[in-house]
């Protein structure tokens, strides 16, 4: 059996055709997306706008949250921003809606075209892997990149994937590995500035950022590897995109 394996710097690229992708959002959202599961949540609903946010919970109901960012911090209005931490310390709620500046329109690019897209990260690196090559042999990673740029931390992360869906195919039945152009060059990158994460992350823009904004701890949390299983799953249900956890 053949895999291919291929990479996305960012969402509005001409994606290939893939049986799943991967989403990487590493600081934060992907990670908190993984965190609301980990915390006990059972359904989030992504969007790409505040105001959209705000029409989803008059919609859904008073017992449905907000979390999110725009600039690193939570929207006027919001019961959470987008730090996993806060999440774990505060308790995720059961059902959430969700905007981010880059994560969750990326989520919702990944979805136009293929049949499988989940949200992954360092925490749930091998388990996301797992998760792609029991789905298909064309796995794709679609960094969410920062403001329509390219993102380093996402890119490297990418790489780290790629290492791993090499590393655990072949008991999966592989024969056969193939690289596109995209997922060299991330795990070039990954090699080149890997394993460190952490460092890498508060050398980025990014991670610089969220830094100024007081979030150190956040960047460490977000950079540890595979401390979880979960897989966030986006699907359609009763109409709606939501994530679900699996």
């Amino acid at each position: 059996m053949k895999y291919i394996f291929d990479a996305a710097f960012l969402p509005c690229e001409a994606l290939k055709e893939h049986d799943v992708r991967i989403v990487v959002d590493l600081l934060r959202a992907s990670t908190q997306i993984t965190t609301f599961f980990d915390c006990g949540g059972t359904l989030l609903v992504p969007v790409r706008e505040v105001e959209e946010a705000f029409a989803a919970k008059e919609r859904l109901g008073k017992e449905w949250m907000i979390m999110g960012e725009r600039g690193g911090l939570p929207a006027p209005g919001f019961d959470f921003g987008n730090s996993p931490l806060e999440l774990m310390q505060k308790g995720a709620p059961e059902k959430a809606v969700i905007t981010t500046s880059n994560g969750t329109g990326a989520l919702m690019r990944a979805a136009e075209g293929c049949p499988r897209v989940t949200a992954g990260c360092a925490r749930n690196a091998e388990a996301v892997c797992w998760d792609a090559l029991c789905s298909g042999t064309r796995t794709g990673i679609i960094c969410a990149g920062r403001n329509g740029e390219f993102s380093l931390e996402d890119t490297v992360c990418a790489g780290m994937l790629i290492e791993k869906l090499l590393a655990l195919a072949p008991a999966n039945g592989a024969s056969e590995m193939e690289l596109t152009d995209g997922a060299m060059a991330a795990l070039a990158l990954w090699h080149h500035m890997g394993p460190d994460l952490a460092a890498v992350c508060r050398e980025s823009a990014h991670g610089r950022i969220l830094s100024g904004l007081g979030f150190d701890n956040d960047v460490f949390f977000c950079t540890e590897t595979d401390e979880s299983s979960s897989v966030p799953l986006l699907k359609e249900m009763e109409g709606l995109t939501v994530i679900v956890g699996r």
